[in-house]
């Protein structure tokens, strides 16, 4: 199973919940504005999140790009083959050479129709603002209806622009393809950084692998974790450190302050810095793990991923972090959405009414029986009831 196939059966069950193309992409679009940073713009040096302006927009006609050149090929293919399989019949040599030259009109204007092809005019192709100028020189033999002495003549102008065509395509796709590799490059600066030095790349998979500093990161005098919701500190302590009163939290806005009794008495500053963003004061809490840490959980004003706990240490790259977020983080309708397709999923798999088909069948059941109706006196059967998506029959 290929990386795109597995997803498939995730894709179908929202295609079928929505039952119209617009609405699937509606879909796909509201979760990436709603649940990751897609359309958020990198408008100065400061920003740590998002993309350069136009460079998701460049994504998006990139992939699009590319799977239209792939069903552009596919259907010349298919006219190839059409026209192979014309040429092997026995058939007068007339009628051989004006089939081969329909089809290679109908590819031409199959080709015209999505600005690949068809004349003489050069065609500009976009690969991320720049233009690359290509021109398609076509014989107007090509259009005209062959005759029996210029039928060699005509076969060999209509292979020349064939092949010219198929030139032009793979020409594009490559731009395209290049396109795509440098929108995800730039979209992706903070990834090549980490790439270029192997001592980085390594702490973070040493972080990602300790449950303390997973998506965050390991200090000295402290660790620190995060969800996209909140952030959780745990700041050692000496072993002597076994009630709270021997400890000091001091929460700011933007600030975080953890003080502890020494041995000989006097208090020793262990964490003393601003947050990199601020958090609800008010709403977070700290507890004391006796003689090992200070536990502080920071609840985010900002549902953002931080690359730092406080200003003046060491960043991580968040491209590197697990982004994605707990099933009890979301809202109840995006639960209840989620586990109606995931139950829709496993009844089609088993070949069982689905949510929708459920209710419908509960709807006629009450009124195959009642007074008046045409079926009364025979039993319900809803394997006779054909129900859509949209829950029509």
């Amino acid at each position: 199973m290929s990386m795109q196939d597995k997803y498939d059966c995730a894709f179908l069950g929202i295609l079928q919940n929505e039952g119209e193309i617009s609405k699937f992409m509606d879909c796909l679009f509201s979760f990436l504005y709603r649940k990751t940073d897609f359309f958020v713009s990198l408008n100065s040096s400061t920003d740590q999140v998002g993309f350069p302006p136009g460079v998701a927009e460049k994504i998006v006609l990139s992939a699009f790009k590319k799977y239209e050149s792939l069903a552009l090929r596919n259907l010349k293919r298919k006219l190839a083959e059409k026209s192979k399989l014309c040429q092997s019949a026995v058939k007068p040599e007339d009628e051989v050479t004006e089939i081969d030259h329909t089809e290679e009109v109908i590819a031409d204007k199959v080709m015209a129709s999505v600005d690949v092809a068809g004349s003489e005019t050069p065609v500009a192709v976009k690969d991320n603002g720049a233009e690359i100028e290509t021109s398609l020189q076509t014989d107007t033999s090509c259009t005209k209806s062959p005759t029996r002495s210029e039928g060699q003549e005509t076969s060999e102008s209509t292979a020349a622009a064939k092949e010219q065509t198929s030139q032009l395509i793979s020409t594009e796709r490559k731009n395209t393809d290049k396109g795509s590799d440098k929108s995800k490059s730039s979209a992706d600066a903070g990834d090549d950084d980490d790439d270029c030095d192997p001592e980085l790349a390594r702490l973070q998979k040493i972080f990602q692998a300790n449950p303390e500093s997973y998506n965050g990161a390991i200090r000295d005098t402290y660790s620190w974790s995060q969800s996209i919701t909140d952030v959780d500190v745990r700041v050692k302590v000496p072993k002597h450190i076994m009630k709270g009163k021997d400890v000091t939290v001091e929460i700011g806005r933007k600030h975080l302050k953890v003080s502890c009794k020494a041995v000989e008495g006097h208090v020793v500053t262990v964490v003393d810095g601003d947050l990199t963003w601020e958090c609800h004061k008010d709403e977070c809490v700290w507890s004391l793990v006796p003689g090992e840490h200070v536990h502080v959980n920071l609840e985010k004003v900002e549902e953002r991923w931080w690359d730092a706990l406080l200003t003046d240490e060491s960043k991580i790259n968040v491209r590197k972090i697990d982004p994605s977020r707990p099933m009890t983080d979301l809202d109840d309708e995006a639960q209840a959405k989620i586990e109606e397709m995931m139950y829709n999923e496993h009844q089609k798999r088993i070949g069982r009414p689905q949510s929708h088909e459920n209710k419908v069948h509960a709807m006629l059941e009450k009124a195959w029986d009642a007074e008046g109706s045409p079926f009364k006196g025979q039993p319900f059967d809803p394997s006779k009831i054909n129900v859509s998506s949209g829950g029509m029959m």
